[in-house]
């Protein structure tokens, strides 16, 4: 006589199953979200790195201090972005409608964004917002562009440390938020309400482009 499963047994499997999905399931599409966050971070990271090798490239220059794009151009940031990025709509000194309207922290407080002197959406869907052009050597300080970041422009969730980033491209073409890659304090204020968003991009970056938080 062949053994078979009975009704009950196999409703009561089900419901276990069921319980148990509906458990994991949660927690499986945050941390997939979180790493299509991540991997659109790393891409923007990417590309700026890759435009300003050819950039340097294209100028016969050292860096991008030797370059046309450097702090003595008002239009230099904005000239960088347009040369070298897909450039699907340039915002001027607004940041609406390339970012979203508004943003919170992962605390839930409003978060304002700096005040811009040039902002773009980019055909990968990121927006890009320069906030400061200090592209210049001065003793061992390396110059940088400082950049506020939307991974997918004005798409939700709009939240600092999940599509929001504080991201700074310096001469030579590295981008972090500090230049000495072994000084990862910045990690730390990751998720405060303060500081311009400072923390999370190096945070991510320490823990092997995870968003473990």
């Amino acid at each position: 006589m062949k053994k078979a499963f009975t009704l009950a047994e196999v409703l009561v499997t089900l419901g276990i199953i069921g319980v148990i999905s509906a458990m994991t399931l949660p927690t499986l599409v945050k941390n997939h979200q979180r790493q299509v966050y991540v991997t659109q971070l790393q891409k923007v990271v990417t590309e700026l790195s890759q435009a300003a090798e050819k950039a340097t490239q294209d100028n016969n220059a050292i860096s991008l201090d030797e370059t046309k794009y450097n702090s003595n151009n008002a239009n230099g940031a904005k000239n960088f972005l347009n040369d070298y990025f897909k450039v699907v709509k340039n915002c001027g000194t607004d940041l609406t409608p390339c970012f979203a309207s508004s943003y919170k922290t992962l605390n839930g407080k409003t978060f304002t964004l700096l005040t811009p002197i040039n902002v773009v959406s980019l055909a990968s869907g990121a927006a890009i917002s320069v906030v400061g052009n200090s592209l210049y050597y001065s003793y061992d300080y390396h110059g940088y562009l400082q950049l506020q970041v939307d991974v997918n422009g004005q798409q939700g969730p709009n939240i600092l440390g999940r599509d929001l980033f504080y991201v700074e491209l310096y001469s030579d073409g590295k981008v972090a938020e500090n230049y000495n890659s072994g000084d990862d304090w910045h990690a730390d204020y990751c998720g405060d309400d303060f500081n311009y968003g400072y923390g999370c991009l190096t945070k991510i970056m320490r823990d092997g482009w995870k968003m473990d938080y």
